[in-house]
């Protein structure tokens, strides 16, 4: 009963729930956010957006750590918690979903190698030109046993979590500051190269871009 009674709760979400258009978009390179009621959605490239890890203490006194993505030009902002990573995370683990989300939004890199992103490997040019000079196995995930994963590549994984050199400052983000221009002439030369957000030049004359944050 309890098998049939959540596939009816999954049915039912599926059909009565609707995606609201937020998104962290590969091949633009843009981020979507949905506005509330009858507001346009905010969009805005990645790396405009600099990272913040928040400390939630709680009830019993534990700690979690959450990410939240503050626009570095204007308020918006948001917090992945519950939207794309779970709670429960310490600061390795943070750290470590902040670096696979940037190697998602940089086309340069190959797809982080997640179970969950297998199937679309070989449909993202850079990704599939990596794997067959890897020779990579299209099914290396899927085709894995249980027992293989939790005995063998498990702890293989906290163990390069531990041992992980995070850098100092979000690569993306660090290669798209440019404090010598103001925002508005840096949002005039985002449009000539053909990118189009939300925010718009006339908004920020005499406003000078904020360093990435650390």
């Amino acid at each position: 009963m309890a098998v049939v009674g959540c596939n009816l709760l999954l049915t039912l979400h599926a059909r009565f729930f609707k995606h609201d258009g937020s998104q962290f978009n590969r091949r633009t390179g843009m981020v979507h956010l949905a506005g509330k009621r009858w507001r346009k959605p905010f969009v805005a490239p990645f790396y405009e957006f600099d990272p913040v890890m928040q400390v939630q203490v709680m009830p019993h006194g534990q700690r979690d750590y959450v990410l939240w993505l503050y626009h570095r030009y204007t308020d918006k902002k948001v917090c992945l918690a519950n939207r794309i990573h779970s709670l429960g995370l310490d600061q390795n683990n943070l750290r470590a979903f902040w670096d696979t989300l940037q190697r998602y939004m940089d086309v340069s890199q190959p797809l982080p190698d997640l179970p969950v992103l297998e199937p679309c490997r070989q449909q993202d040019p850079v990704t599939a030109a990596y794997d067959r000079a890897q020779n990579r196995p299209p099914r290396y995930w899927r085709d894995m046993s249980e027992r293989r994963f939790k005995q063998e590549v498990l702890p293989q994984l906290r163990e390069q979590l531990r041992n992980a050199s995070w850098p100092s400052a979000p690569g993306l983000i660090a290669a798209h500051t440019d404090s010598s221009l103001s925002v508005a002439d840096y949002y005039r030369a985002q449009q000539a190269r053909g990118i189009h957000a939300t925010p718009q030049p006339e908004a920020f004359e005499n406003t000078h871009p904020q360093a990435a944050v650390e």
